[in-house]
């Protein structure tokens, strides 16, 4: 029989990481080279603190057994102490920095994303819930790039040299890290998913109630008419205890871990020190009248054994620093998995009526059979005709048979249509989308307004014009009068 031909092995990073876990690394990978020297800078702290305990240990044990003080070996101890202080506060730097510039980087492209959807941003959320990625999501991410992701490398770099270093000195030691090491991992991992749950919870409540925020101030005066002012404090006060709720939820989870590994780390280092302090005494039930270390080694593990579990405590506190960053990185996927070219469904459509008010000679728009189905539904139906310069159009029909579509399509965020549409007999697939919304303006049903002044939003997306500029268009949109009439005016 012919061997049947094994299928390749998929990459093992693929199998092992999740999408998340793989949308972090990926802008990690940006910051190669400041992550590099936060490793580098790692090294260095390692050998430090083997160095600064091996002088202590003697210099110590010289003024039990001798009553002698070693200046060099005090010198030394302090030249390692300064050492370790110094790669500590380059490796907080150098992360610090790489989590700044990676948020700012991700910000920009999800904004830049969004920007690029146009309208078709609301199938995926609300603009509030929107904003709330952009900025509360994004600054969740700090924990895991600032100090989660360089703690990995110390976890695995600072208890593997300090094995080795204890290794040849006791090797019930040695087992003791060996074996209670594990037990740390594996708490740190179960509160850790129970972390990501509490997380994922906190960022959709958070969602909802910055939606209900928005919602709110949007209609505030029309509930005020309504009488619906007290129903509606009161659902916002609702989300806002839920938020609370599940806040707490998150804390409790983190005091819970970090509690737990702090108790593990003791009661380890309290079994080292146990075991020293019978053997210096040679009481050791197994082996009396015999002291397995010298007092010199004995100082040497119990100034390594809190440094052993230190990193492992510390990566367990940062635990849910990974945990609520793959939550955040979840919505944040979603985001850019979103076509520039899909839109939301609409009901089946009929034919849009476009009507010329007032035409002149120069074509500046050609539609042939431009139309658009999208997923085998219609959203537009064919249309053929013209638009030429200075001619005023009103789109006419019910209500779905593709009127903002056809206007998403000319503002350029729909690709997916069929037949042809020209600008200037110019394929409209072949204009610069840049240069060509440059020259529209577009004022949706539910316009939107920045938090400002008047100018600040006639302004808006522009370069300032001349002041004679500015006020010309609030003539021609028949706006000048009541604003002269504000005192604060523009």
């Amino acid at each position: 029989m012919p061997k049947r031909e094994k299928a390749p092995k998929q990459p093992r990073q693929s199998r092992v990481k999740t999408p998340e876990l793989l949308f972090l690394n990926e802008w990690a990978s940006q910051q190669f080279k400041r992550y590099r020297l936060v490793q580098l800078l790692g090294i260095v702290f390692t050998v430090s603190l083997v160095i600064q305990a091996w002088s202590l240990a003697n210099v110590f044990s010289d003024m039990v057994i001798d009553g002698a003080f070693s200046v060099s070996l005090l010198l030394i101890a302090l030249s390692a102490l300064f050492i370790r202080a110094l790669a500590s506060f380059g490796r907080e730097r150098l992360s610090a920095g790489a989590s700044r510039s990676i948020r700012y980087s991700l910000r920009q492209k999800l904004l830049s994303h969004l920007t690029n959807l146009g309208p078709s941003r609301l199938k995926i959320d609300e603009d509030a819930a929107l904003s709330t990625r952009v900025y509360e999501q994004v600054d969740a991410l700090d924990d895991y790039f600032s100090r989660y992701k360089p703690q990995l490398f110390m976890v695995s770099l600072i208890p593997c040299v300090i094995l080795l270093a204890v290794l040849p000195v006791s090797f019930i030691a040695f087992g003791v890290f060996m074996i209670t090491a594990p037990l740390v991992i594996i708490f740190m991992i179960f509160v850790g998913y129970k972390a990501a749950q509490a997380n994922r919870r906190q960022f959709r409540v958070l969602a909802m109630l910055s939606n209900q925020f928005m919602d709110l101030s949007q209609g505030l005066a029309e509930l005020k008419r309504l009488g619906r002012t007290g129903q509606a404090k009161q659902r916002l006060s609702d989300s806002a205890s839920a938020y609370q709720r599940t806040t707490m939820g998150v804390l409790r989870l983190a005091f819970l871990s970090t509690a737990t590994l702090e108790l593990f780390a003791s009661l380890s280092i309290a079994m080292i020190a146990l075991y020293l302090g019978l053997g210096l005494l040679e009481q050791l039930p197994w082996d009396k009248g015999f002291s397995p270390v010298t007092l010199t080694q004995a100082f040497f593990l119990l100034l390594l054994a809190p440094e052993f579990y230190l990193p492992l405590r510390q990566l367990g506190n940062d635990y849910h620093a990974k945990q609520k960053a793959e939550a955040a990185a979840t919505d944040l996927i979603e985001i850019f998995s979103t076509p520039q070219h899909k839109t939301a469904e609409v009901v089946e459509s009929k034919q849009v009526n476009v009507s010329a008010v007032k035409t002149y000679s120069t074509a500046l728009l050609t539609f042939r059979q431009l139309s658009w189905e999208e997923e085998g539904r219609s959203r537009l139906a064919p249309i053929t005709n013209h638009i030429c310069e200075g001619e005023r159009i009103w789109l006419s029909g019910e209500s779905g048979v593709g009127k903002s579509s056809l206007l998403h399509l000319l503002l350029g965020f729909e690709e997916a249509y069929q037949g042809e549409c020209f600008v200037y007999d110019k394929a409209f697939s072949e204009l610069d989308l840049a240069a060509w919304r440059g020259r529209l303006a577009w004022l949706p049903q539910t316009p939107e307004w920045i938090n400002g002044s008047i100018r600040q939003n006639l302004l808006l997306g522009i370069q300032a014009p001349a002041e004679q500029v500015l006020y010309g268009a609030l003539v021609k949109s028949q706006c000048d009068e009541f604003i002269r009439a504000m005192p604060e005016g523009i």
